[in-house]
């Protein structure tokens, strides 16, 4: 069994958890499988960790790590296990606390997969070239610049068109992503287990802006109706990609799947209460 450790290097405690991890992960094993002890290596570079095709990715971190490591598995479909350093995650499964008694579970296959919903993503020009394409987990963005002007926005769904949005941007996300980005534009919360594409737009103008459910097999389309000269896509909060006025973004259900293990799954509902209370805490902390 290859392991290999991703970790975020602008967290202070990552080295110093990696290490742990690393040497837990080798003692253990050796001692539960006589004496041959897991292959462990540690990177901060997601590609690098991609190429070595692992049998597992323990992602350290909080979500958007977990986000990155999700990434480079999805290629080969390598099972991700998160270890939270950041405040209560939906994505990572475990934190510091219980390190020693969740790699000795995980070491003898005490655990679950869970799979989930990823998007395709791509951008064509009017001659059907792809610009860019990528895989989103949890949401894929189409959005104006910092200081552009409002854009207007076609949306077609399964070849109608839904509606027209003047507004800064639309997200098109997935249930994992209904509680990220999608969630603060004012979209709904969508429980684990309902494979479904949100679209919300965001800061909608002179309409009620309010977010569409469509089916896992929509089809979705987002079209510029009037010029812009600064549009821009990104998947997962990375991969900003800036597109011309006649260019088509086309989401649907990807083929592909991320594969998170699950050791003791928290509870969805506490998970986003506690979540709540951890940021009403921080900021009353900052004030």
């Amino acid at each position: 069994m290859t392991v290999v450790i991703l970790y975020n290097k602008n967290k202070k405690e990552s080295e110093h958890y990696v290490n742990l991890l690393r040497n837990s992960i080798t003692e253990i094993s050796a001692r539960e499988q006589g004496g041959r002890p897991w292959t462990v290596k540690e990177s901060a570079d997601y590609n690098s960790a991609a190429a070595e095709m692992p049998d597992m990715l323990i992602s350290v971190g909080g979500d958007g790590t977990f986000l990155k490591a999700a990434a480079a598995s999805i290629e080969h479909e390598t099972p991700v296990l998160g270890f939270n350093l950041g405040t209560l995650g939906l994505l990572t499964e475990f934190d510091k606390n219980d390190l020693e008694g969740t790699i000795l579970r995980l070491v003898k296959g005490d655990y679950i997969i869970e799979e989930r919903m990823t998007l395709s993503v791509r951008a064509l020009n009017s001659d059907g070239d792809v610009l860019f394409e990528g895989t989103a987990l949890n949401d894929c963005v189409l959005s104006r610049g910092p200081l552009a002007k409002v854009a207007y926005i076609d949306l077609f769904i399964n070849g109608t068109l839904a509606d027209t949005y003047p507004c800064d941007g639309i997200i098109v996300s997935t249930q994992t992503g209904s509680t990220a980005y999608s969630l603060s534009a004012g979209g709904p919360i969508v429980e684990p287990g309902n494979d479904v594409v949100v679209i919300t737009p965001i800061c909608a103008h002179y309409t009620d802006g309010r977010s569409i459910i469509a089916g896992s097999s929509s089809k979705i389309e987002l079209k510029m109706r009037r010029p812009h000269k600064q549009m821009f896509i990104s998947v997962d909060g990375y991969d900003n990609f800036k597109i011309e006025d006649d260019t088509v973004v086309k989401c649907e259900r990807s083929p592909k799947k991320v594969r998170i293990i699950r050791i003791d799954p928290p509870n969805f509902y506490e998970a986003l209460r506690k979540k709540a209370s951890e940021r009403r805490e921080r900021i009353s902390n900052e004030e």
